[in-house]
Formats: C-alpha cells, structure tokens, sequence
C-alpha cells in the first residue's frame, strides 16, 4: 500500500493544508496495514506519533481507577479517515485515551522522527497542521460538553434541579434576564 493512493482522503481530511502541503505531508508518512484488535494509542504512553486512519472503525477507551478498581470507558467509536494522537503533540504529554482498531484499517502514520524533521523542514506546514489538530480537538471537546449538558438538562422533571445538577459539572448555572444574557453574549 503506498501512502499517494490515500491523498484525496487526506486532503479531505485536512483541507486547511491545501493542496501542496497535503502533497508534503504525504512525503512524511508511512502507510501501514493495522490489524483488528490493534491498540495504535496506549493511555499514559509517552510516545507521540501521529495516526490518519484511512478506513474502518476504531474506539477510544479511558481506564479509572474507582475505590481501587480499574473501569474502562469506551468513549467514543469513529470511523477513518480520522486523527488519532494529535493531542500528545499539542500538549506534550502523555496519551489520554488508548485507540483500538475495531476491523482491519489502512493507516498513514507520522512518526515522532518524522514529526521533528517536519517542524525543522517545513516550520509553516508544521504551524498549520497544529492549528488543524486544535480545531479537531476543540470539536471533539465541545461535542462532548454539549452531549454531557443534554443528558444532564433532560434528566430531571424541574428546570432547577436540572440547573442544580448542570452546577456540580460546569459552575453555577442560573436562569438570568434578556438583558443580561445579550450583554454578555453574541447572538446565535
């Protein structure tokens, strides 16, 4: 499998890049088979290459520690063309969630050295695949809080329990006048 047959998706999937930085992106990738059952991102791992699955299904898992014993949440399962481990290169830090391939996946990855060669060759293209990693990052962040306020704002029969339980996740949430509400917010 060659990493060009994959461009279109990738283009889609990052069409900030445009054209010619997809092209030299592309240039920095290696294509790889990954099996079903394959964990390609492990939860506290500190490593940090970078995923574009291309095809099939993946799920994304979370361990806690609850009195002492361990829960596993499956939070979210997507589909490829996606990006998987963007947020380790965006904060530095350790993996925080581990990515398992649910059926056999073609994926591009950019490697930790490769990532490095990138930043030194092509500094702009670096700066705007970041800013696509934090666009994708703050998308999954907001879907994700919108999904926890509906659950949370359609659970309970009155409107201030359900404020009062919104609270405990988010601060105090209050029911306030037009007036204010404009004052401190664009209008949809």
């Amino acid at each position: 499998m060659s990493v060009k047959v994959f461009k279109p998706q990738l283009f889609n999937l990052l069409p900030d890049l445009g054209y010619s930085g997809v092209e030299l992106l592309s240039s920095y990738l290696v294509a790889l088979t990954i099996e079903k059952g394959d964990v390609i991102v492990k939860q506290g791992s500190l490593d940090k290459d970078v995923f574009f699955p291309m095809n099939g299904r993946f799920s994304v898992f979370e361990k806690l520690m609850i009195d002492d014993s361990d829960v596993v949440l499956q939070t979210a399962t997507f589909p490829g063309p996606s990006v998987v481990g963007e947020v380790s290169i965006l904060t530095d830090s350790e993996r925080t969630a581990s990515v398992m391939a649910m059926e056999k996946a073609d994926c591009l990855i950019l490697t930790k050295k490769k990532l490095d060669s990138l930043i030194l060759d092509h500094p702009v293209l670096m700066v705007e695949l970041q800013k696509t990693f934090a666009s994708l990052l703050y998308e999954r962040q907001t879907r994700m809080t919108n999904k926890v306020k509906s659950i949370i704002l359609t659970e309970d029969e009155s409107v201030q329990s359900r404020l009062d339980k919104l609270g405990k996740f988010t601060g105090k949430a209050t029911i306030v006048s037009q007036e204010f509400a404009n004052a401190l917010f664009e209008k949809a």
